[in-house]
């Protein structure tokens, strides 16, 4: 990294002529220091070691075989001419020596090619890896700096489930009337609500009908392609009255599942009955994850329960009773199916309080958007109650709920709610409950005046 290159071509990266002029040196340095040491034997050929072998032995450690072989060669060339001018104390050739001096400097510099070779290998391998390295380097840092990018667009784009379900609210209650056909008059606002919060790209709504889909859709999202109703991912979708999608069922063998469709989402209401399917064929890859998905599911299963209320089913008697039940009944299923919690809590206000309706007006002045309040209308005027279901709300955030009424009641009525004679009761609904047991908790509350849920 650095900037440093290897060169995979020399071994040392002096110039020839040095590597040369050292080898040379090296060949007379031992004559010269045997001349010095016993003029008589400068070649050491009589010494009991042969010290003269170190000679081609060093350039052939240092430069390969061919500068261990032509050092080799030079000194038996510098014995033969000293032999024959009689410099040497010998009688007769010292071929021994000669032939020691070639095979040292011959094996020796075979022995540094091999592993010259070696290095120049791993060199060219360690070269290769390295660039490899940068490359998926610089690949990463712009994928992540690409997918932290996605996330903020994500997180500035996609609202809380409580924001999703609140603008739901809001868009499609806002038609007066809904006609005798409820899913057809919404069509197009139901599609737009999954695109703002869902990322759909490309979607169709269809109707159902004896569970089973209309060939046409009731509205599109993007350049929807053809459907087919016994698409395997829809079937399971109708069969089992829930979301499906490829992520969840097929675990993305796409081909294998016989599907094009990426989720379907059913428009189911609390009684099970499904009004349409939301067939999604395209969407980013970034909000295919599991909270999406059940932001999905959950908004198919309020927009059941409007189309429900659009055909007059909240019309009946003690409309406000109803649609309580209505809406506890979904927050039980919230709850079986995507662990939404709930709460659902009773308030007993103190009989022939002068202060009565601005009391109850208080309380119902802070029902949040999600909120659902029901004063039943047979209470009797002495034993006045307030039923409050608090959705997205766990049993831990009835206190803080709790501690604002109570600021609230100080400031407007300067006293506490224990003076004023105010109990508040909250349960949090378990997957055992159904909507009768609460509401007969609830009324026993009314009943027998249970004691108020304690602050932490």
């Amino acid at each position: 990294m650095n900037g440093e290159k290897l060169d995979s071509t020399h071994v040392s990266t002096a110039p020839p002529f040095l590597t040369w002029a050292e080898t040379l040196f090296l060949c007379l340095l031992f004559p010269a220091l045997g001349w010095w040491l016993d003029p008589r034997d400068p070649l050491f050929t009589a010494a009991p070691f042969p010290w003269l072998v170190l000679a081609p032995l060093l350039p052939a450690l240092r430069y390969g075989f061919t500068h261990g072989f032509v050092s080799a060669l030079l000194l038996i060339g510098l014995i033969a001419l000293g032999w024959q001018e009689g410099m040497l104390p010998a009688n007769q050739f010292p071929s021994q020596l000669a032939v020691g001096l070639l095979i040292v400097g011959m094996l020796a510099g075979e022995f540094t090619d091999v592993y010259q070779r070696r290095i120049e290998q791993q060199k060219a391998i360690n070269g290769y890896q390295r660039m490899r390295l940068d490359e998926f380097t610089r690949n990463y840092h712009l994928l992540k700096a690409s997918h932290d990018r996605l996330e903020q667009r994500l997180a500035s784009g996609t609202q809380s489930l409580r924001g999703a379900l609140l603008d739901l609210k809001r868009r499609l209650t806002k038609i007066p009337q809904f006609g005798n056909d409820p899913l057809e008059t919404l069509a197009q606002q139901i599609i737009g609500v999954f695109a703002t919060f869902g990322w759909i790209q490309v979607a169709g709504l269809y109707r159902v009908r004896q569970m089973h889909l209309d060939s046409q859709p009731l509205a599109t999202l993007g350049e929807l392609r053809a459907v087919d109703p016994f698409d395997p991912l829809i079937r399971h979708t109708l069969t089992e009255r829930r979301l499906v999608s490829l992520r969840e069922t097929f675990v993305e063998k796409r081909e294998e599942s016989g599907t094009l469709l990426l989720a379907a989402v059913p428009l189911v209401d609390v009684n099970e009955k499904i009004w349409g399917v939301l067939v999604v064929q395209e969407m980013p890859f970034i909000a295919l994850h599991k909270e999406n998905l059940r932001l999905l599911a959950v908004m198919g299963g309020h927009i059941g329960d409007i189309l429900s209320a659009g055909q007059g089913g909240e019309r009946e008697v003690d409309a406000e009773g109803v649609q309580f039940r209505h809406h506890l009944a979904r927050a039980l299923e919230d709850l079986r199916k995507y662990a939404i919690p709930s709460l659902a809590v009773a308030i007993r206000f103190p009989p022939n309080h002068p202060d009565l309706d601005q009391l109850i007006e208080l309380f119902l002045s802070q029902v949040r958007g999600l909120d659902r309040p029901w004063r039943p209308a047979e209470t009797a005027p002495e034993q006045n109650i307030l039923y409050l279901l608090m959705p997205l709300t766990t049993e831990h955030e009835f206190d803080p709920y709790r501690q604002r009424m109570e600021r609230l009641l100080k400031e407007n009525f300067g006293e506490e709610i224990e003076s004023l004679g105010i109990r508040m009761y909250a349960h949090a609904l378990v997957k055992k409950d159904n909507v009768q047991g609460i509401l007969e908790k609830l009324h026993e509350f009314s009943n027998t005046g249970l004691r108020p849920v304690p602050r932490s």
